[in-house]
């Protein structure tokens, strides 16, 4: 790139801002931008930021809803060259006490609906914590302290003239893992690694161009997040936030938007699918997108019966920050429907043997670790390089690749297979069984919403299968699924031996089925 075209966010963003700036940038329940109203929003933010002390590298906390103002509040903190570290706000005040101690954070940005957590935070923060309020259309917590607030306190801001020009390898935000277990992981991803995952991104959205319109269900802190809204802001589109996610405000958004892209986790598809809908809910719609966890060719079909002919779905991760494969409809034809596709431009996937290095690559149509090479890998674990190294590896040639910790495989064509998590693998008996056939047959039944498959401890067998089942008639019983198994094209050792009706299943932080939560759910307490 020259000089006069980095990769970096701040510069993209001015680009798009010249170039269309009477075009809608984004919208929420109670507020409507163009691309000149954030270009200004943000500018006066960085002026009130730079007011309270925040510097260029200075970590800044965002405890914030799917909003306007959020977008307004991450751009400018970016644009003054701070980085970004947004809080899933579903985590505890402690948890969140513990990452700002973590990243040395100073400021917290935080939606005023979250205002209970935000000044639980100020108490139990051995830092002292510079608190700006986001007013977005949700109701507020509390009373204001008195202190600033957004975007009520913007006119009295001058649009920041100079912004900060950051290196296009410069650290551009921290993005957090799920952290079920322990304090999430900080994955730091630099200004190139934005914009080149946004540029590969229009892939993904079929020719993504101004004037389209996407619709975030997303928690802010999702990787999905930022690869659903960094492409729209890129490339002059719309991005529509819901600041708190409801199927049937959902639906009726996409309608009343005329919503051009959606994008939903499987899980998600499925509720959504079994609400009534008006002959017109997605006459608007030209793509329908799904990632995060593989998709039951009944519910895929669906999609494409009653959505959108042209439906995509993507692999990637926080470590990834964008996609590594995309499968799209044409290409979705007999097994290769439950395929997550193929590698994105400049991306390329090996499977590698379990234990082995980076460059144990096993044969075609093996199963394996799937590791991947990519721009758009993050640059490191915050402060930590022991997880760092783990993740991250470099091979003989001097490539980066990320471990994946997925198990899958490749067909001839280059399209990847996922079989679930190394950990997720149930031995029974000696036989190697992934809990995804079983998934899918299972979610084929009429009545099941979700369906999750672990293996438990058994004395004899090592492993024994469970399924743990959502469903929507609560007549149906085990014996029942058990009938429906024995009818099904699975084999005896893959049939469940015992079946748990539920009304949920857990969830990470990110949206992601917790297996690790239901294995303990059906064990015995010690």
């Amino acid at each position: 790139m020259s000089a006069s075209s980095p990769m970096t966010v701040g510069a993209a963003f001015e680009r798009v801002a010249r170039l269309y700036p009477d075009h809608e940038a984004a919208v929420d329940s109670g507020t409507r931008l163009t691309f000149a109203d954030l270009d200004d929003a943000s500018r006066r933010c960085v002026t009130l930021l730079r007011e309270l002390g925040v510097t260029p590298g200075d970590r800044v906390a965002l405890l914030t809803l799917p909003s306007t103002v959020h977008l307004v509040a991450w751009l400018s903190v970016v644009r003054l060259g701070a980085i970004p570290v947004v809080l899933h706000t579903r985590e505890t005040a402690q948890l969140q006490v513990r990452l700002c101690e973590k990243f040395e954070v100073d400021t917290v940005l935080y939606d005023r609906s979250l205002a209970n957590v935000a000044h639980s935070m100020t108490e139990q923060c051995a830092r002292p914590l510079s608190m700006v309020a986001l007013r977005s259309a949700a109701p507020p917590g509390t009373a204001s302290d008195g202190g600033p607030e957004l975007p009520r306190d913007l006119a009295a801001h001058d649009p920041a003239a100079y912004l900060h020009q950051p290196a296009e390898d410069d650290p551009a935000v921290i993005i957090l893992s799920s952290g079920t277990t322990s304090l999430p992981k900080g994955l730091v991803h630099s200004h190139r690694n934005l914009i080149d995952a946004s540029r590969t991104a229009l892939a993904l959205y079929a020719g993504l161009r101004p004037g389209q319109r996407v619709i975030v269900p997303y928690s802010t802190a999702f990787t999905a997040s930022y690869a659903t809204i960094l492409p729209f802001l890129n490339a002059g589109a719309c991005t529509v936030f819901l600041e708190k996610f409801d199927l049937a405000n959902y639906q009726s958004t996409i309608r009343a938007e005329r919503i051009t892209h959606v994008s939903l986790t499987p899980t998600m598809w499925r509720k959504l699918l079994n609400l009534p809908a008006a002959p017109d809910t997605y006459d608007s719609v030209t793509v329908a997108q799904f990632a995060a966890e593989p998709m039951d060719s009944t519910t895929l079909q669906k999609i494409r019966e009653t959505v959108a002919t042209t439906v995509v779905q993507a692999y990637g991760s926080t470590e990834t920050l964008a996609f590594v494969t995309v499968n799209v409809t044409a290409d979705m034809d007999g097994d290769r429907l439950v395929s997550v596709g193929r590698p994105f431009v400049n991306t390329e996937v090996r499977i590698i043997r379990r234990g082995g290095t980076v460059d144990d690559i096993l044969p075609t149509g093996s199963l394996g670790e799937v590791a991947v090479n990519s721009p758009h890998v993050a640059q490191q674990v915050w402060g930590d390089d022991k997880v760092t190294a783990s993740l991250l590896h470099t091979a003989e040639d001097g490539r980066r690749w990320w471990r994946s910790g997925d198990l899958g495989r490749l067909d001839e064509g280059g399209f990847l297979f996922l079989e679930g998590r190394s950990d997720d693998m149930i031995i029974s008996g000696g036989i190697n069984i992934m809990p995804t056939a079983i998934e899918e047959v299972l979610l084929s039944h009429p009545s099941v919403v979700e369906a999750a498959v672990v293996g438990l401890p058994h004395p004899d067998w090592g492993e024994q299968v469970h399924a743990f089942v959502v469903t929507n008639d609560p007549n149906l019983t085990g014996a029942d699924f058990e009938n429906f198994a024995v009818s099904s094209a699975l084999s005896g050792y893959q049939r469940p031996r015992e079946y748990h009706i539920v009304d949920s299943l857990p969830r990470t932080a990110t949206n992601k089925l917790s297996r690790r939560v239901l294995r303990e759910s059906a064990l015995p307490p010690r």
